[in-house]
């Protein structure tokens, strides 16, 4: 019984990891979907055209060769799959140890925010997929729109409260920078780059009672820092320059680098082990 209870915290976190991934991959084949239909509806695939041809009628999905993502939803997707395999080896290192086993449950906000910014999975596929993003959390009244590098997705969730997630994509650096709305007000605030190691990302989240928090995450394939304190005032700005050890900087934060897992709780209490995976994955 006791075993069940400790691993709870990391059976969420999969779950949730597994949603939403399911979500993005959903998304990502509709928008291609949906942009191969109106490509047929214009007449673009026109048995004169050619397949590899380089004209305005190619899927707005399909990535260029500059090395970055050729829409805000690819590069969203790209680094939800990077933070999902980092934060799941993570909570399983944490959960798998006794003495840092409800440590794990530090995750689950880092992951939580995800929910509130999957609307951003749409940003560049239209509204059609901004309509199957938001179904999976049952929303109303979905309005998309986008200008350029910058998106908008409105909706009125389940609760009767009007929800709005902005965006604004720089390919160039392949950064991403989300504002959430709630009511008009802003409640959270995220952002990732890639690096040249593999991404760095921060969110600032203003709770309902007032308080505020902050996530930062560094992944370098399947390694990486996670670290969260409470925040007095929303941190500067991503550069794409910083460390990998960026996030240790926080109040409480945990890494892993091969077998290796180095830390610091929310007591303050510093962690060190080696990490043996689980076979079962459970």
């Amino acid at each position: 019984m006791f075993l069940t209870k400790r691993r709870r915290p990391k059976q969420l976190l999969y779950q949730l990891t597994a949603m939403i991934l399911i979500v993005l991959l959903l998304v990502s084949c509709g928008g291609k979907t949906t942009t191969g239909d109106e490509m047929n509806d214009k007449g673009a695939n026109s048995e004169s055209q050619d397949i590899g041809s380089d004209n305005s009628g190619s899927p707005a999905t399909v990535s260029d060769n500059s090395g970055s993502p050729a829409i805000a939803s690819e590069s969203y997707s790209a680094y939800i799959q990077a933070k999902g395999e980092l934060l799941t080896r993570l909570s399983d290192a944490l959960a798998s140890n006794p003495e840092t086993a409800f440590s794990s449950m530090s995750l689950l906000g880092i992951s939580m925010v995800d929910l509130a910014l999957l609307p951003a999975s749409s940003f560049g596929l239209g509204e059609a997929s901004a309509n199957m993003a938001l179904g999976f959390l049952r929303a109303e009244d979905i309005v998309y729109s986008e200008n350029g590098n910058q998106y908008s997705v409105k909706y009125k969730g389940e609760d009767g409260s009007n929800y709005e997630l902005q965006g604004e994509y720089d390919k160039s650096a392949d950064a991403l920078k989300c504002t959430s709305l709630v009511d008009g007000k802003e409640t959270l605030t995220s952002e990732h780059r890639k690096t040249s190691y593999g991404y760095v990302s921060q969110t600032y989240v203003v709770n309902d009672d007032g308080s505020t928090y902050v996530y930062q995450l560094t992944a370098t394939g399947n390694d990486g820092v996670v670290g969260m304190s409470k925040a007095s005032e929303k941190p500067s700005s991503l550069t794409g320059s910083e460390s990998i050890d960026f996030p240790k900087e926080c109040q409480e934060w945990y890494a892993i680098d091969g077998n290796k897992v180095t830390g610091v709780t929310a007591d303050g209490n510093e962690i060190s082990f080696d990490y043996t995976p689980s076979e079962d994955g459970e």
